[in-house]
């Protein structure tokens, strides 16, 4: 008896699976015709055209500034992919410095720098978040290590 139910329940949902891919091949037989149909009825509702509003370079400098940062802690060289300047922020941020000037290439420059942060941008140094420097402010001298082996 346990068998001839489980038979049933089975056929029952070979059925109804059967009965629901047909409805589905049915359902992608659209031609062209039915589709600008359906575009067209939709058009009222879409824009006609795309329009862009105008940006100055001024307005797009501003806001480029307005992500400035600035931060104190220490420049340090680091030794990867050929060898680059990093900056460890106070509260233990790191960044690759991009721009920074020969002066402040130093390993152990105590400095106050402004920049403006580029986390979408990639780097082989892969440390930290990207910082565009705009300006160093030196605060101490007395860290910095002159002995690097740079190449």
């Amino acid at each position: 008896m346990k068998t001839h139910h489980l038979k049933l329940a089975l056929m029952l949902t070979s059925v109804l699976s059967l009965v629901a891919c047909s409805q589905e091949e049915t359902n992608k037989d659209v031609t062209m015709v039915d589709k600008e149909k359906q575009t067209d009825t939709g058009a009222e509702s879409m824009p006609k055209e795309l329009v862009a509003e105008p940006v100055t370079q001024a307005e797009a400098v501003e806001k480029n500034v307005k992500g400035e940062v600035s931060m104190k802690g220490s420049i340090i060289y680091k030794d990867l992919e050929g060898g680059f300047f990093a900056f460890i922020a106070e509260n233990g941020d790191r960044y690759t410095l991009h721009g920074l000037d020969k002066t402040y290439q130093k390993n152990g420059l105590v400095v106050e720098v402004k920049g403006t942060p580029k986390p979408d941008m990639m780097t082989f140094t892969q440390f930290g978040t990207v910082l565009q420097v705009s300006s160093v402010k030196v605060l101490d001298t007395s860290k910095v290590i002159d002995n690097l082996q740079t190449k």
